[in-house]
Protein backbone atom coordinates (compact mmCIF):
# COMPACT_ATOMS: atom_id res chain seq x y z
CA UNK A 1 0.00 0.00 0.00
CA UNK A 2 1.38 3.35 -1.11
CA UNK A 3 0.41 6.00 1.83
CA UNK A 4 2.22 8.91 1.26
CA UNK A 5 2.47 11.72 3.99
CA UNK A 6 4.09 15.29 3.49
CA UNK A 7 2.89 16.91 0.20
CA UNK A 8 2.50 16.84 -3.31
CA UNK A 9 0.60 18.89 -6.16
CA UNK A 10 -2.28 17.13 -8.31
CA UNK A 11 -2.19 18.96 -12.14
CA UNK A 12 -4.25 17.92 -14.58
CA UNK A 13 -3.00 15.61 -16.72
CA UNK A 14 -5.58 15.84 -20.22
CA UNK A 15 -7.63 18.96 -22.02
CA UNK A 16 -10.18 18.75 -24.26
CA UNK A 17 -10.64 21.78 -26.02
CA UNK A 18 -9.69 24.46 -23.42
CA UNK A 19 -11.19 22.50 -20.30
CA UNK A 20 -8.70 20.51 -18.22
CA UNK A 21 -9.86 17.19 -17.31
CA UNK A 22 -9.03 15.36 -13.50
CA UNK A 23 -8.22 11.85 -13.71
CA UNK A 24 -8.47 9.84 -10.83
CA UNK A 25 -7.34 11.54 -7.10
CA UNK A 26 -6.44 14.83 -9.14
CA UNK A 27 -7.86 17.99 -7.08
CA UNK A 28 -6.23 21.39 -7.29
CA UNK A 29 -4.72 21.61 -4.13
CA UNK A 30 -1.73 20.05 -2.14
CA UNK A 31 -2.06 17.26 0.20
CA UNK A 32 -0.86 16.69 3.63
CA UNK A 33 -2.10 13.41 4.37
CA UNK A 34 -2.65 10.71 1.48
CA UNK A 35 -3.74 6.58 1.93
CA UNK A 36 -5.10 4.66 -0.73
CA UNK A 37 -7.56 1.92 0.29
CA UNK A 38 -8.82 -0.53 -2.44
CA UNK A 39 -10.25 1.36 -5.30
CA UNK A 40 -10.34 4.57 -2.85
CA UNK A 41 -7.89 7.16 -2.13
CA UNK A 42 -8.64 9.41 0.97
CA UNK A 43 -6.41 12.51 1.17
CA UNK A 44 -6.57 15.75 3.53
CA UNK A 45 -5.67 18.68 1.57
CA UNK A 46 -5.56 22.39 1.08
CA UNK A 47 -6.08 24.85 -1.99
CA UNK A 48 -3.33 26.22 -3.73
CA UNK A 49 -5.03 27.88 -6.70
CA UNK A 50 -6.78 31.19 -6.34
CA UNK A 51 -10.36 31.70 -6.52
CA UNK A 52 -9.51 33.85 -9.84
CA UNK A 53 -6.86 31.39 -11.36
CA UNK A 54 -9.78 27.95 -10.80
CA UNK A 55 -11.16 27.20 -14.57
CA UNK A 56 -14.29 25.16 -15.48
CA UNK A 57 -12.50 21.52 -15.28
CA UNK A 58 -14.36 18.07 -15.56
CA UNK A 59 -13.67 14.92 -13.28
CA UNK A 60 -13.17 11.59 -14.72
CA UNK A 61 -14.51 9.58 -11.89
CA UNK A 62 -16.30 10.01 -8.62
CA UNK A 63 -15.14 11.89 -5.42
CA UNK A 64 -16.42 13.51 -2.23
CA UNK A 65 -15.46 16.73 -0.98
CA UNK A 66 -15.68 17.69 2.86
CA UNK A 67 -15.16 20.82 3.60
CA UNK A 68 -12.92 20.96 6.74
CA UNK A 69 -12.32 25.11 6.98
CA UNK A 70 -12.49 28.27 5.07
CA UNK A 71 -15.22 29.22 2.87
CA UNK A 72 -16.07 27.03 -0.40
CA UNK A 73 -17.86 28.01 -3.68
CA UNK A 74 -19.75 25.25 -5.42
CA UNK A 75 -22.52 24.42 -7.98
CA UNK A 76 -23.38 21.66 -6.10
CA UNK A 77 -27.42 21.15 -5.70
CA UNK A 78 -28.30 21.97 -2.04
CA UNK A 79 -24.73 23.96 -1.40
CA UNK A 80 -25.44 27.41 -0.37
CA UNK A 81 -23.87 30.73 -2.28
CA UNK A 82 -20.96 30.10 0.03
CA UNK A 83 -20.59 27.21 2.47
CA UNK A 84 -18.40 27.99 5.52
CA UNK A 85 -19.17 25.21 7.61
CA UNK A 86 -18.88 21.34 7.53
CA UNK A 87 -20.36 20.58 4.07
CA UNK A 88 -20.16 16.71 2.25
CA UNK A 89 -20.63 17.11 -1.57
CA UNK A 90 -20.44 13.65 -3.65
CA UNK A 91 -19.71 14.79 -7.71
CA UNK A 92 -20.38 11.81 -10.21
CA UNK A 93 -18.22 10.57 -13.07
CA UNK A 94 -18.43 13.33 -15.73
CA UNK A 95 -18.92 16.26 -13.30
CA UNK A 96 -17.96 19.50 -14.65
CA UNK A 97 -17.47 22.65 -12.60
CA UNK A 98 -16.13 25.41 -11.42
CA UNK A 99 -15.80 24.97 -7.18
CA UNK A 100 -13.43 26.44 -5.48
CA UNK A 101 -12.22 28.25 -2.59
CA UNK A 102 -12.72 31.87 -1.25
CA UNK A 103 -9.91 33.17 0.52
CA UNK A 104 -6.93 32.09 2.63
CA UNK A 105 -7.77 29.33 5.43
CA UNK A 106 -9.43 26.61 3.40
CA UNK A 107 -8.59 22.62 4.05
CA UNK A 108 -11.15 19.65 2.66
CA UNK A 109 -10.70 16.16 2.55
CA UNK A 110 -11.15 13.93 -0.30
CA UNK A 111 -12.62 10.24 -1.33
CA UNK A 112 -11.73 9.50 -4.78
CA UNK A 113 -13.80 6.37 -6.31
CA UNK A 114 -12.16 4.31 -8.98
CA UNK A 115 -14.23 3.50 -11.77
CA UNK A 116 -14.27 -0.32 -11.54
CA UNK A 117 -15.33 0.51 -8.02
CA UNK A 118 -18.09 2.45 -8.73
CA UNK A 119 -19.23 -0.50 -11.18
CA UNK A 120 -18.87 -3.10 -8.26
CA UNK A 121 -21.11 -1.05 -5.51
CA UNK A 122 -23.57 0.37 -8.58
CA UNK A 123 -24.87 -3.57 -8.27
CA UNK A 124 -25.86 -2.50 -4.20
CA UNK A 125 -26.41 1.01 -3.92
CA UNK A 126 -27.99 3.78 -6.29
CA UNK A 127 -25.69 6.53 -6.36
CA UNK A 128 -26.82 10.36 -6.65
CA UNK A 129 -26.27 10.83 -10.73
CA UNK A 130 -25.81 14.30 -10.16
CA UNK A 131 -23.28 17.39 -7.76
CA UNK A 132 -25.44 17.26 -4.65
CA UNK A 133 -24.78 18.06 -0.70
CA UNK A 134 -25.12 15.43 1.06
CA UNK A 135 -27.02 14.86 4.45
CA UNK A 136 -26.38 13.98 7.94
CA UNK A 137 -26.44 10.08 7.55
CA UNK A 138 -22.95 10.74 5.37
CA UNK A 139 -21.83 13.64 6.76
CA UNK A 140 -21.65 11.89 9.57
CA UNK A 141 -19.68 8.98 7.97
CA UNK A 142 -17.25 11.38 6.47
CA UNK A 143 -16.11 13.55 9.46
CA UNK A 144 -15.38 9.97 11.48
CA UNK A 145 -13.49 9.40 8.29
CA UNK A 146 -11.49 12.23 8.65
CA UNK A 147 -10.95 11.75 12.15
CA UNK A 148 -9.76 8.81 11.73
CA UNK A 149 -7.42 9.46 9.24
CA UNK A 150 -5.56 12.44 11.25
CA UNK A 151 -2.82 10.24 11.52
CA UNK A 152 -3.07 6.87 9.61
CA UNK A 153 -0.51 4.40 8.85
CA UNK A 154 -0.36 1.97 5.98
CA UNK A 155 -1.72 -0.34 8.06
CA UNK A 156 -5.21 1.34 8.41
CA UNK A 157 -6.14 0.28 4.82
CA UNK A 158 -8.99 -2.24 5.67
CA UNK A 159 -10.64 0.65 8.56
CA UNK A 160 -10.33 3.44 5.76
CA UNK A 161 -11.77 0.67 2.67
CA UNK A 162 -15.10 -0.14 5.29
CA UNK A 163 -15.68 3.53 6.16
CA UNK A 164 -15.40 4.31 2.24
CA UNK A 165 -18.20 1.22 1.60
CA UNK A 166 -20.17 2.88 4.72
CA UNK A 167 -20.05 6.57 2.61
CA UNK A 168 -21.02 4.93 -0.34
CA UNK A 169 -23.96 3.02 1.62
CA UNK A 170 -24.89 6.46 3.40
CA UNK A 171 -24.98 8.17 0.39
CA UNK A 172 -27.48 6.29 -1.63
CA UNK A 173 -29.81 6.47 1.91
CA UNK A 174 -29.15 10.34 1.57
CA UNK A 175 -29.99 10.30 -2.48
CA UNK A 176 -33.32 8.27 -1.41
CA UNK A 177 -34.60 10.89 0.97
CA UNK A 178 -34.19 13.34 -1.83
CA UNK A 179 -35.80 10.93 -4.15
CA UNK A 180 -39.14 11.13 -1.77
CA UNK A 181 -39.15 14.71 -1.33
CA UNK A 182 -39.69 15.38 -4.41
CA UNK A 183 -42.82 15.29 -6.25
CA UNK A 184 -44.45 12.65 -7.76
CA UNK A 185 -45.24 14.34 -11.09
CA UNK A 186 -40.90 15.06 -10.70
CA UNK A 187 -39.82 11.62 -10.19
CA UNK A 188 -42.15 10.60 -13.26
CA UNK A 189 -40.50 13.27 -15.35
CA UNK A 190 -37.10 12.02 -14.10
CA UNK A 191 -37.97 8.42 -14.46
CA UNK A 192 -38.83 8.68 -18.09
CA UNK A 193 -35.94 10.58 -19.34
CA UNK A 194 -33.87 7.71 -17.30
CA UNK A 195 -35.82 4.88 -18.97
CA UNK A 196 -35.94 6.18 -22.49
CA UNK A 197 -32.88 8.87 -22.61
CA UNK A 198 -32.45 6.49 -25.70
CA UNK A 199 -34.71 7.86 -27.62
CA UNK A 200 -35.50 11.51 -28.85
CA UNK A 201 -37.27 13.92 -26.17
CA UNK A 202 -38.55 17.36 -25.95
CA UNK A 203 -38.89 19.43 -23.04
CA UNK A 204 -42.60 19.53 -24.35
CA UNK A 205 -43.07 15.58 -24.36
CA UNK A 206 -41.79 15.05 -20.56
CA UNK A 207 -44.09 17.93 -19.54
CA UNK A 208 -46.69 16.12 -21.00
CA UNK A 209 -46.18 13.02 -18.71
CA UNK A 210 -45.49 14.90 -15.74
CA UNK A 211 -48.63 17.05 -16.16
CA UNK A 212 -47.37 20.27 -15.94
CA UNK A 213 -45.69 23.49 -17.99
CA UNK A 214 -42.56 23.02 -19.48
CA UNK A 215 -41.35 26.47 -17.07
CA UNK A 216 -42.49 25.02 -14.18
CA UNK A 217 -40.62 21.53 -15.14
CA UNK A 218 -37.59 22.85 -15.88
CA UNK A 219 -37.57 25.34 -12.42
CA UNK A 220 -38.98 22.59 -9.82
CA UNK A 221 -35.90 19.65 -11.59
CA UNK A 222 -33.34 22.20 -11.32
CA UNK A 223 -34.51 23.10 -7.58
CA UNK A 224 -34.29 19.30 -6.64
CA UNK A 225 -31.83 17.81 -8.96
CA UNK A 226 -29.28 20.90 -9.05
CA UNK A 227 -29.51 21.11 -13.25
CA UNK A 228 -31.85 21.33 -15.93
CA UNK A 229 -34.15 18.35 -17.47
CA UNK A 230 -32.01 18.77 -20.66
CA UNK A 231 -28.63 18.39 -18.71
CA UNK A 232 -29.99 15.36 -17.03
CA UNK A 233 -31.09 13.93 -20.25
CA UNK A 234 -27.43 14.23 -21.45
CA UNK A 235 -26.16 12.87 -18.31
CA UNK A 236 -28.06 10.05 -18.66
CA UNK A 237 -27.45 9.02 -22.13
CA UNK A 238 -23.24 9.16 -21.05
CA UNK A 239 -24.18 7.16 -17.98
CA UNK A 240 -25.82 4.58 -20.30
CA UNK A 241 -23.03 4.55 -22.64
CA UNK A 242 -20.06 4.21 -20.34
CA UNK A 243 -21.96 1.19 -19.12
CA UNK A 244 -22.63 -0.39 -22.57
CA UNK A 245 -19.00 0.03 -23.07
CA UNK A 246 -17.92 -2.66 -20.54
CA UNK A 247 -19.89 -5.36 -22.80
CA UNK A 248 -16.55 -5.60 -25.17
CA UNK A 249 -18.80 -6.85 -27.89
CA UNK A 250 -20.40 -4.11 -28.33
CA UNK A 251 -19.78 -1.87 -31.36
CA UNK A 252 -19.79 1.53 -30.72
CA UNK A 253 -21.89 2.48 -33.43
CA UNK A 254 -24.74 0.48 -31.77
CA UNK A 255 -24.05 1.88 -28.48
CA UNK A 256 -24.20 5.32 -30.25
CA UNK A 257 -27.63 4.20 -31.22
CA UNK A 258 -28.81 3.00 -28.38
CA UNK A 259 -27.96 5.97 -26.11
CA UNK A 260 -29.35 8.68 -28.55
CA UNK A 261 -26.72 10.23 -30.33
CA UNK A 262 -27.48 10.67 -34.18
CA UNK A 263 -23.72 9.22 -35.40
CA UNK A 264 -20.74 7.56 -34.12
CA UNK A 265 -18.44 10.70 -34.73
CA UNK A 266 -20.84 12.89 -32.30
CA UNK A 267 -21.35 9.86 -29.89
CA UNK A 268 -17.18 9.99 -29.72
CA UNK A 269 -16.63 14.05 -29.43
CA UNK A 270 -19.88 14.19 -26.59
CA UNK A 271 -17.94 11.36 -24.90
CA UNK A 272 -14.91 12.54 -24.52
CA UNK A 273 -15.32 16.22 -23.63
CA UNK A 274 -17.51 15.14 -20.95
CA UNK A 275 -15.22 12.21 -19.54
CA UNK A 276 -11.76 13.20 -20.79
CA UNK A 277 -11.01 10.11 -23.09
CA UNK A 278 -13.02 8.51 -25.98
CA UNK A 279 -15.09 5.71 -25.92
CA UNK A 280 -12.25 2.78 -27.23
CA UNK A 281 -9.92 4.67 -24.26
CA UNK A 282 -12.84 4.11 -21.45
CA UNK A 283 -13.68 0.69 -22.48
CA UNK A 284 -9.43 0.07 -22.37
CA UNK A 285 -9.31 1.71 -19.29
CA UNK A 286 -12.41 0.43 -17.28
CA UNK A 287 -10.88 -3.77 -18.51
CA UNK A 288 -7.66 -2.95 -17.56
CA UNK A 289 -7.85 -0.95 -14.59
CA UNK A 290 -6.29 2.56 -15.94
CA UNK A 291 -9.04 4.22 -16.63
CA UNK A 292 -8.00 8.12 -17.13
CA UNK A 293 -5.32 7.33 -19.38
CA UNK A 294 -5.78 9.09 -22.57
CA UNK A 295 -6.06 7.26 -25.52
CA UNK A 296 -4.32 7.98 -28.96
CA UNK A 297 -5.95 5.59 -31.16
CA UNK A 298 -9.01 7.28 -33.47
CA UNK A 299 -12.35 7.43 -31.34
Amino acid sequence: MDWRPGSGDDPAMQTVTSRRIFAHDEFLGQYEMRLPAGGFVVARRVPTVPEHEVEEHTHTEAHFVLLMRGAYVSSAAGAPAVAERPLLIYNPPGTTHRDCFRGDGGQFFTVSVSMATQRHFAYAVALPDHACVLGRAALGVALNMAASGAAPTPHDGLIVESLCAELLTATALDFKDVLDRAPAWLRRARELMHDDCGTELSLSDVAMVAGVHPVHLTRTFRHHFGCTPGDYLRRCRLTKAAALLMDTSAELVDVAEACGYFDQAHFSHTFKAAFGVSPRGYRLGATTGRAGLPDTRPA
